[in-house]
């Protein structure tokens, strides 16, 4: 039984089986199909045309070809770049990371950030308006200079907002 490793590029997938499988461009002019994609317990994805990543193959002694197997699926355009040493990130294409970095948990959406802390959340609009939520207050715009809102009721005690 022999064993090889290599480089391969990523051209299709089918998602609908008990086995996520993938097509691969492997050797020049080598292609191969229905190759199995291995991925951990508890994360899933579907990569996009042209991820990177390695084909294993274990074969019989005689050259033929017994099992196929697709690691990783790295795309160049879509990985997220310069994370801190520790971190972690799981993000999609369009542009969504969720991250683990220090103590905080970061959800980043194309149009809000959520910031768990150690001892606030904030969530920041891309318009850089912020709401943190801190000690059982809601603070609107930041804490830094906030005042309480006046309500019908009269002055909140939960609710600050900077003016």
């Amino acid at each position: 039984m022999s064993a090889r490793l290599f480089r391969a590029r990523h051209v299709e997938t089918n998602d609908d089986g008990e086995l996520q499988t993938v097509n691969l461009r492997g050797l020049p002019r080598e292609s191969l199909e229905g190759v199995h994609r291995i991925q951990p317990f508890g994360f899933h994805s579907n990569i996009p045309k042209g991820s990177h990543g390695f084909g294993l193959q274990f074969g019989a002694s005689d050259g033929s070809r017994l099992l196929n197997a697709f690691l990783g699926g790295e795309h160049p355009e879509f990985r997220p770049r310069k994370r801190d040493v520790g971190s972690t990130a799981l993000y999609d294409a369009n542009g969504n990371l969720i991250s683990l970095v220090q103590k905080e948990l970061r959800v980043t959406g194309k149009a809000a950030t959520v910031i768990e802390g150690k001892d606030h959340t904030t969530v920041r609009l891309t318009d850089g308006t912020e709401v943190i939520l801190k000690d059982g207050k809601v603070y609107l715009g930041g804490m830094q200079g906030a005042q309480a809102v006046m309500t019908a009721g009269g002055q909140s005690s939960r609710v600050f907002a900077v003016i």
